[in-house]
């Protein structure tokens, strides 16, 4: 089994470039800051795997969410995305994280 790893940060796509603004990076680390920048397409590709790493989020009052793959249901192509998995909001708390700083 891969390693359970937390997202803390991510970079979304420019409006210009794509009208979704889909995430296009994550960071990783602890909550003192990211220690290695991934791109979202090896993110989808460990989540493939059988034993690939696992992602999470964790929020300052401690809920945590597991990342899972989805399609994007606005996409002509429908490409493969990240979210995190729904809990009783039902909202994507990826989208709530912070920008990483460069």
């Amino acid at each position: 089994m891969g390693t359970r790893r937390q997202i803390i940060c991510i970079t979304r796509r420019d409006r210009r470039e794509d009208p979704a603004r889909h995430v296009s990076h994550v960071g990783i680390g602890d909550p003192g800051g990211w220690s290695r920048v991934l791109m979202v397409e090896e993110v989808v590709a460990q989540l493939k795997k059988e034993d690939g790493d696992r992602y999470y989020l964790r929020g300052r009052d401690g809920w945590e969410a597991d990342v899972k793959l989805g399609r994007c249901p606005f996409c002509a192509e429908g490409h493969e995305f990240i979210a995190s998995a729904p809990d009783l909001n039902a909202k994507d708390k990826l989208m709530t994280l912070p920008a990483c700083a460069d």
